[in-house]
């Protein structure tokens, strides 16, 4: 798939973020950046989004005053029930499409290399299905997991749903500020790290 002269330079930018955070080298993170570029441009396309202004936002914020009864309507209903506000909404707007799914895809690819490290490391024998279990439920209990928010939850739990995408910027400052890990610490009390994202939003301490 043919890439823009914006996509080429995100594609730049993210290979040292892969080379940096996945230890990988340079060639290996060049095709993994240009082969996730692609599948983010393409659900870009298929979500309808890749052609919309960066300032679609305040058609968004009119249809929502407006109460028009749309996709783009129902779905931030309920992301603004998730925590979602206008700054996360304009955010997420003005990113590049193609650098919105990226970025999520990149998280995700952060937190698997971690957490397998980490099993590989404790446990000799384990096959791969039972690997994929316990990455799945350590990550849900240990970092935020973003994607369709109109979907059940596994858990049959409403707050373990999967985050809005436009959480992702206020979660990464929140996660990168000093005292992240006694936060950690306090998601333990709750079913998933997602719920307690949702806390967090709902009692205003997600800034």
């Amino acid at each position: 798939m043919f890439l823009n002269n914006v996509e080429k330079k995100i594609l730049n930018k993210y290979i040292d973020t892969y080379i940096n955070k996945l230890k990988i080298d340079r060639r290996t993170a060049e095709g993994m950046v240009k082969a996730n570029i692609i599948k983010a441009k393409e659900t870009a396309i298929r979500e309808g989004v890749y052609n919309l202004p960066p300032d679609y936002w305040k058609e968004i914020f009119k249809m929502e005053k407006d109460n028009i009864d749309n996709d783009f309507t129902r779905y931030y209903k309920r992301a603004r029930e998730d925590g979602v506000n206008d700054t996360d909404i304009i955010a997420w707007w003005e990113t590049y499409p193609v650098e919105r799914y990226l970025e999520v895809k990149t998280q995700e690819l952060i937190v698997v290399d971690r957490l397998t490290s980490e099993l590989v490391a404790d446990i000799e024998e384990i096959d791969d299905e039972e690997l994929e279990n316990q990455l799945d439920e350590i990550a849900r209990e240990n970092y935020p997991i973003y994607g369709n928010i109109l979907e059940k939850s596994d858990t049959g739990i409403d707050a373990d749903r999967d985050l809005p995408r436009e959480l992702i910027f206020r979660v990464n400052v929140l996660l990168s500020r000093p005292g992240a890990q006694k936060l950690r610490k306090e998601a333990q009390k709750f079913s998933s790290f997602n719920a307690f994202i949702r806390y967090l939003a709902k009692e205003d301490r997600l800034v």
